[in-house]
């Protein structure tokens, strides 16, 4: 991360230093004031719809993504900063970066409300499915081509009706350190739409606190993570850019993401 780094405290972030380990009982009622957080905010999405004909407005729901990312980032001990250049939000920008945890989704929507491309699998999920319909998640089935195209196409249209910028993470993985090269399938999705590309990196201390890859199952990783104390997160935002060459610019910003070039 560069020197520009800062907390931002007109974002509401969390500003105060993580706190040490928390004891087993007030650990799991903290995993369920998160989990109560998400059914709060998909409560008051659903409001927001009955009251607009069914219809979430794109101002209500960046505010609603907002919120509860912010939120969530104070309910998971996480101190959050975030430096390099203002997220893109005037007109609906493709973001990329790399992929370390669920941590990532609350830590780059406090700063850009965006939707999320997810496994279809999340959409059976208790609560979790439900809260990402509403927010305009896209699910796919990785493995099946057909999905792919059907995918690329919600995301035009997504974009385009919602007021939303999509955020992607071209590894397709978590991972701690993503040693293979980025697909360039967002940017060709970025090329073809004639939108803009915003990179971001993310790191967490300590890393393996927040690292949610192998074959972690999530409650019992939110458990570890309240339970040995507060992690600090770090986002940094490159110059948006247009997309010319997909499979060059997916090379140039993962070698980005790692530190090994210039934004």
């Amino acid at each position: 991360m560069n020197a520009q780094e800062t907390t931002r405290e007109g974002a509401g972030l969390a500003l105060s230093a993580p706190a040490g380990p928390m004891l087993p009982g007030a650990t799991v009622l903290r995993v369920a004031r998160v989990f109560a957080s998400i059914i709060r905010y998909n409560r008051l999405g659903a409001r927001a719809e009955a009251r607009n004909g069914g219809v979430l407005p794109p101002a209500e729901l960046a505010e609603l993504l907002t919120g509860w990312a912010r939120n969530a980032l104070r309910l998971l001990n996480v101190e959050a900063r975030c430096g390099g250049a203002p997220p893109s939000l005037a007109t609906p920008t493709i973001f990329v970066g790399n992929h370390v945890s669920y941590l990532d989704i609350p830590l780059l929507l406090a700063q850009a409300p965006v939707a999320f491309l997810g496994k279809a699998e999340i959409a059976r999920w208790p609560i979790l499915g439900s809260a990402g319909r509403r927010a305009g998640m896209i699910f796919v089935q990785r493995e099946a081509a057909r999905s792919r195209v059907q995918a690329a196409l919600a995301i035009a249209e997504a974009m385009r009706t919602r007021g939303l910028g999509l955020a992607l993470f071209p590894a397709g993985t978590t991972s701690l350190d993503e040693g293979r090269p980025w697909s360039a399938g967002a940017f060709k999705i970025a090329r073809a739409g004639q939108v803009p590309v915003q990179p971001f990196r993310l790191a967490y201390d300590p890393p393996e606190a927040a690292a949610f890859i192998g074959d972690d199952l999530l409650l019992p990783h939110l458990y570890r993570l309240l339970k040995g104390g507060g992690i600090t997160a770090r986002i940094e935002f490159g110059e948006p850019r247009m997309v010319e060459d997909p499979r060059a610019m997916a090379h140039e910003l993962w070698l980005w993401s790692r530190g090994q070039a210039a934004p």
